[in-house]
């Protein structure tokens, strides 16, 4: 399988699996950091996304560039929590032989954080 089919797993557990990690292959020691939270394991990054995928309302990846095994990505997508637009972020995921090392997600998080933060209050 190469990168970017792998790729293609991750993407559609965001569009239409609502988070649903399962069938995506990732390494155990899986390390993911973005703007709002950061992970260093598969079953941690699994348990993030089944708690945000009910959440993500709209997800299409706009376009991808393949680097040796690292697929970036520029993704605009959308959540429920009310104040919120269309965001756009850049995520790159290392591959190794079929299997997802790191991901690395890159966006302005100011008006998420703001939403979470009044949700909390």
């Amino acid at each position: 399988m190469t990168a970017l089919e792998t790729a293609a797993l991750y993407y559609d557990a965001w569009q239409n699996k609502r988070g649903d990690f399962t069938d995506v292959p990732l390494a155990e020691d899986f390390q993911f950091s973005g703007p709002v939270a950061s992970v260093d394991s598969a079953e941690g990054f699994r348990a993030m996304a089944r708690e945000a995928g009910p959440a993500v309302t709209s997800f299409d990846v706009r376009r991808q560039f393949v680097d040796g095994n690292t697929v970036c990505s520029i993704i605009d997508w959308e959540m429920t929590m009310p104040g919120l637009g269309l965001m756009t972020s850049a995520e790159l995921l290392e591959v190794v032989d079929g299997v997802i090392v790191r991901g690395e997600l890159i966006y302005d998080a100011e008006d998420l954080r703001r939403v979470m933060a009044q949700a909390q209050a």
